[in-house]
């Protein structure tokens, strides 16, 4: 087995918008880097696979395509043998157009040349290592950020202290799974780590990598390697976050909890990474698997899109409510007639962790059943070579809330959380 890691700096001009929120934030400063992490993986049959975790909201599927174009140019890597996939940072580039943030293209070249250029020195600085497959909870930092009302309706962030919500809506996933790999000197090279919560705890106009770089700060300290990667792949997050609604002392959020996050995070991976010896390989096997599922959409009716022009070109002030109209208008635009959208799934086999990648945001429960179905140890992967927008489930379709509010982060139908799931377990099982 050898394996190779490389990192590089994805971090525009200040001055570029930052997407994230409703409203376009101009960069005006840069708190911590943004970077694209890759790792390479051949196994003992000669088989690559290259992962890569991007420091952005959501990586398009144009900047995916053209990223693996090029990578595949200058190296013997099969397309979608390429996982590339967003950390979903709420404080990075203009990666993408959503809400009322538009795509950049400029730097929609710059990250498809570093990602590419990532994956090709990641193959070029390949080593033999071995690899240590571990996971452990690393629970009370991440919950579910929907909670239901009395009337039974869910409300989405809905602030501490308030005495109109009950219970949350959904449950929370605390696992935290990793593939470290050493190579025989016993240097900790990098790890994939996998972990399920928003990248919501940094905000403002500073560029920030939020709490997964203060994750992979804290582990390259533990490890000794100043050099040490860790590629970030973030979960089934579609309705989770940092925020404890039950805890109204504290305050999740801002460069102290996110230090404070990443080092918890930082310290659950290590202890994995040294205790579990009993799963070091130095064979390694290596697979993949790969398919479309196609999935209905949800499409504006006449009178939603009406309505929509004319709240967008109104006088009033730009609410939420006035940039999810504007969301829809230029959705509607992408679909044209179309009442179906065709979604890219693949599932990674690297020893005996599988990688199942979407382009969707799915809400934990998919990650919990994709994980207790699989019938191996399961990595989710979100915001993975693409990007379709929030997956809820049907329960969350009928309870309402933002994250199925109909705009071009979320136009799915209901039935989309289901297809997608039962299409990445297919494809798991015939890789066990």
């Amino acid at each position: 087995m050898r394996v190779g890691f490389a990192t590089l700096d994805i971090t525009p001009e200040i001055g570029s918008d930052i997407p994230g929120g409703f409203s376009p934030r101009v960069s005006t400063g840069i708190r911590d880097p943004l970077q694209a992490q890759a790792c390479v993986v051949e196994g003992d049959d000669d088989r690559l696979l290259a992962v890569v975790s991007v420091d952005a909201v959501w990586v398009p599927d144009a900047t995916v395509a053209a990223a693996r174009e090029r990578a595949c140019a200058e190296t013997e890597l099969n397309e979608r043998d390429i996982c590339i996939a967003a950390t979903h940072t709420h404080c990075g580039g203009p990666s993408h157009s959503v809400l009322g943030t538009d795509v950049n293209p400029t730097y929609s070249d710059l990250l498809a040349e570093r990602i590419s250029e990532a994956v090709v020195s990641a193959l070029g600085q390949r080593v033999e290592a071995e690899l240590i497959e571990a996971a452990d909870d690393c629970p009370d930092w991440a919950f579910n950020r929907r909670w239901v009302l009395p009337d039974g309706s869910h409300k989405t962030n809905p602030g501490k202290d308030n005495p109109e919500v009950l219970h949350p809506a959904g449950p929370v996933d605390p696992e935290l799974r990793v593939l470290a790999f050493r190579d025989t000197q016993g240097t900790w090279l990098g790890a994939i780590t996998n972990y399920t919560c928003h990248s919501t705890v940094m905000w403002g106009s500073e560029f920030s990598a939020d709490y997964a770089g203060c994750w992979r700060n804290a582990l390259a300290e533990r490890s000794g390697n100043a050099a040490f990667c860790m590629v970030f792949l973030n979960g089934a997050c579609g309705d989770i976050n940092q925020f404890d609604f039950a805890n109204p002392d504290v305050r999740e959020a801002g460069p102290e909890w996110a230090k404070r996050m990443g080092a918890a995070l930082a310290d659950c991976t290590w202890k994995s990474m040294t205790c579990e010896e009993g799963n070091r390989k130095k064979a390694l096997f290596c697979n993949s698997a790969h398919g479309e599922v196609t999935v209905p959409c949800r499409v504006p009716t006449p009178e939603q899109l009406a309505a929509d022009q004319a709240l967008a070109t109104s006088d009033e002030d730009w609410t939420s409510a006035k940039w999810q109209a504007r969301d829809r208008l230029l959705l509607a635009e992408r679909l044209g007639d179309a009442t179906t959208s065709e979604q890219p799934i693949d599932v990674y086999r690297i020893g005996e962790t599988l990688i199942a990648a979407a382009p969707w945001q799915p809400f934990c429960e998919y990650g919990l059943r994709l994980k207790a179905d699989a019938g191996k140890p399961l990595m989710v992967a979100t915001f993975a070579n693409g990007g379709c927008g929030y997956v809820p489930t049907p329960a969350g379709f009928e309870g309402g809330g933002y994250e199925p509010t109909l705009c071009r982060g979320s136009f799915l139908a209901p039935s989309a959380g289901d297809l997608m799931t039962g299409a990445l377990l297919d494809l798991s099982r015939g890789l066990s």
